[in-house]
């Protein structure tokens, strides 16, 4: 009787989450600079990386046999492939990544041990075991890789194997950290307890209370191992990297907070949650829009320790939670600020690669230069960031534009075509084009059935103090830096254009940065690059902000890779041409993006140690 009831109950949560996949989703085709490079992440990563490294797969067939040593989390790869792979299928369906991510999980299937253990590690090592160099493996936390890309996998295309495979799992964690009541986390920093965020978005769409213990597990895991307990010190505003464990691993353990909210309603995890990203944000969000400093949070924004990719990607995962949980345009800011900088800027432009460290100053190098100890043979290109990079495009389709009953909002800015469906059916498309993020102009049209009315809510960025909106050309008011511009029953052939103030903004240097400044137009961080300054990015001339001035810089026509923005910045004695960060060190070049600058403007502080970055140059 109990299997036959098991076997109902399986069914329907298989029912459940095809059913989910059916549900409205958002496509979302980017062009320009970004639609290039998440084009070259699907071409040259996406639709090739299971093929061209079997080891993502093939390596849980021979957990058993001797093989190779593994680092600790080797069983995270197949998992993150799987979440990048599963987002931009979201935005962009096509055959050719269902199909190569169908094969991944039907490999996992396949290689799943009969008690739902899904990692790649002999019997011996299962879950609290050691690898062969003594250290313990992360096992849990590859799980948790995989259990968020089938999860996603499964919404996204509607797979019953993928529903299959993660409902095994779940029992498999469920009987050895609930049944045999082992510990989570014990001597480790955070991998386990992420096991609490998937799970939290398990119980909240089917029920499963084997999903609600082990959140609840997570929870005590935060008060009995950590020390620092991240819910009681984020409701009482401890900023993270005083709490007990600051490594960049604990974000996906935290969102289980989000996820608790998202169960309860409770206005403490809301509270909790929103100031733990925000102690982040103000001190330990570089210049950059990057997270981490050596691996982890360390109160200093200076810091010019390794800011790792996967860092970031974690640090932008806790912001489209904290922009879900908020509906603060301020954070969209912050995601649009990580986006055009650090994801792009730590992508090689063929889609190849990704960096593990992408330095404010220095230069770039593929992660397989950095983290290389990752590779074995049948996985050469994979590492830890090399697979988890490519999330930051499919990311964009989450937090890019949302529907909310038949009212829009736009958070992503770029040349697009974004199809919605809104709450009562309404198809509606919105095209973006313009120059905008390397130029001040936006066209927004709406192409939507006749009867469609809903409101268009327009992000105005907190940096842009001056913008101008119109309406089928005529003036629309009210955009106000840092808010959103709610404009009422938009219809059919409306055509909204924007103009940002992409004037310079700053960001003055303290600590070991002291005596320099970041320089901003809009979005971009602007960066000194060796191969347009006469070799120099270091020693540069100290320069007088308050009277800088910007024009654009003439770019040879042989220059590969070409910036997509080039200005040149004068004091009238001294000058620097100055480019995009992204395209800063594409070549091998040093760069920098902290400029010597005489700083007799005032300094803004925030509460704390953290300078704001959006202070303005005054302009001629």
């Amino acid at each position: 009787m109990k299997k036959t009831l098991l076997c109902i109950l399986t069914a329907l949560l298989l029912v459940f989450g095809c059913a989910q996949a059916e549900e409205r989703t958002n496509e979302m085709k980017l062009y320009g600079p970004m639609g290039e490079r998440f084009d070259a992440n699907m071409q040259n990563w996406l639709l090739t990386a299971p093929y061209h490294n079997p080891g993502m797969v093939q390596m849980y067939f021979r957990r058993n046999q001797p093989h190779q040593g593994l680092v600790p989390w080797y069983g995270e790869f197949s998992g993150k492939y799987l979440t990048s792979a599963a987002l931009s299928y979201r935005m962009q369906p096509s055959d050719a990544l269902k199909a190569a991510g169908d094969y991944v999980v039907s490999q996992l299937a396949q290689a799943q041990d009969e008690d739902g253990y899904l990692g790649v590690w002999p019997d011996s090592q299962k879950l609290a075991g050691k690898t062969q160099s003594g250290d313990k493996t992360w096992d849990t936390w590859s799980h948790y890789h995989n259990m968020l890309g089938l999860h996603l996998w499964r919404q996204a295309t509607g797979s019953e194997q993928a529903a299959q495979v993660l409902d095994r799992a779940v029992a498999c964690l469920y009987d050895f950290y609930i049944t045999k009541e082992h510990k989570l986390d014990e001597d480790k920093d955070g991998t386990d307890a992420a096991i609490g965020h998937i799970c939290a978005l398990l119980y909240q769409e089917n029920g499963d209370e084997r999903c609600l213990a082990l959140v609840r597990k997570t929870f005590d895991t935060f008060a009995a191992i950590f020390g620092g307990d991240y819910y009681n010190a984020g409701l009482a505003g401890k900023p993270f990297y005083k709490m007990n464990r600051t490594r960049w691993e604990c974000l996906h353990a935290i969102q289980t907070i989000k996820g608790m909210y998202d169960i309860t309603g409770k206005e403490s995890y809301k509270t909790s949650f929103a100031n733990i990203w925000d102690g982040i944000r103000r001190y330990d969000r570089h210049n950059t829009g990057g997270f981490s400093s050596g691996e982890r949070a360390c109160g200093n924004p200076y810091d010019t320790r390794a800011i790792e990719t996967c860092c970031t990607i974690a640090w932008m995962a806790l912001s489209q939670d904290m922009l879900e949980l908020t509906d603060d345009p301020y954070v969209a800011d912050e995601l649009e600020l990580a986006t055009w900088n650090a994801l792009i800027g730590a992508q090689q432009p063929n889609g190849r690669s990704f960096t593990y460290n992408t330095p404010m100053l220095g230069d770039k190098k593929a992660s397989a230069h950095d983290i290389v100890f990752q590779a074995i043979a049948g996985s050469s290109e994979l590492n830890c960031c090399s697979v988890n990079g490519p999330r930051g495009f499919g990311m964009i389709g989450q937090w890019g534009l949302s529907v909310k009953g038949e009212d829009i909002t736009v958070n992503y800015y770029g040349a697009s075509e974004t199809r919605l469906e809104t709450a009562s059916g309404h198809a509606v498309t919105l095209t973006q084009s313009g120059a905008y993020p390397f130029g001040p102009d936006l066209t927004i049209t709406v192409s939507a059935p006749a009867d469609y009315t809903g409101a268009l809510r327009l992000r105005i960025p907190a940096w842009s103090e001056q913008t101008s909106v119109t309406r089928n050309g005529e003036a629309v008011e009210g955009a106000v830096p840092g808010s959103y511009l709610a404009i009422a029953n938009v219809h059919d052939g409306d055509v909204f254009r924007l103009t940002m103030d992409m004037s310079l903004h700053f960001w003055q240097g303290n600590y070991e940065l002291g005596g320099k400044t970041a320089l901003y137009m809009g979005p971009i961080l602007l960066a000194c690059d060796q191969r347009f300054n006469g070799g120099q990015a270091e020693e540069l001339p100290t320069l007088c902000l308050s009277k800088l001035t910007v024009a654009p810089a003439d770019c040879p026509d042989t220059l590969y890779p070409a910036p997509y923005l080039l200005v040149q910045i004068s004091d009238g004695e001294n000058s620097l041409t100055l480019c995009d960060f992204a395209s800063a060190g594409q070549t091998g070049a040093t760069y920098t993006t902290w400029l010597p600058t005489l700083n007799e403007l005032p300094i803004l502080r925030e509460s704390g140690d953290a300078v704001i970055f959006n202070q303005r140059l005054p302009q001629e």
